[in-house]
């Protein structure tokens, strides 16, 4: 007899649920945690969350309303907003990393420009130095202008293609 009184109060419970929809709304919990992640949930969030949104969802009643009929205006509206941060945080990302290869690529011909101009006033200090030299027996003019055509082939290489230079040396 209790049995029987069990199965019925269990198939008058589900009778009222199914009849009742509203009784059975579920509820969405949506907070941010610590590491800036948002966070969804059919359960309450951790204790240490101090803030968080609670949204009422009725169950889904498509089939008594009609297919097409907007059932759970709060959780679509939710996953709406939800996409749309995304959408949008998806495209700052690619914008913050197009702007960081700009940034490195700018740094990189800033440093190679900066490179050959330093090799460049090396070179021009080494023909200074050599025109400075006195002439001598052992080092006289047509060695003196050899050594500088040397070093202007050098500076001629240096401003035709660095790459090519510095890889060189």
């Amino acid at each position: 007899m209790e049995l029987i009184m069990q199965k019925a109060a269990i198939s008058v419970l589900v009778i009222v649920l199914w009849v009742c929809p509203g009784l059975a709304a579920e509820s969405i919990y949506n907070w941010t945690d610590k590491n800036g992640i948002r966070r969804f949930s059919d359960q309450p969030p951790p204790l240490n969350v101090k803030q968080y949104k609670t949204i009422q969802v009725p169950p889904d009643q498509s089939s008594e309303q009609g297919a097409g009929a907007d059932s759970r205006p709060g959780y679509d509206h939710m996953v709406e907003n939800v996409k749309g941060e995304t959408r949008q945080g998806e495209q700052e990302s690619i914008q913050g990393e197009a702007s960081r290869t700009a940034e490195e690529k700018r740094n990189a011909e800033s440093s190679v420009k900066a490179r050959v101009e330093a090799e460049r006033q090396r070179l021009n200090e080494k023909i200074d130095a050599i025109n400075k030299r006195p002439l001598s027996r052992t080092y006289d003019h047509s060695f003196k202008q050899a050594r500088i055509d040397e070093i202007q082939k050098q500076l001629d290489n240096l401003n035709n293609s660095p790459d090519e230079y510095f890889q060189n040396r």
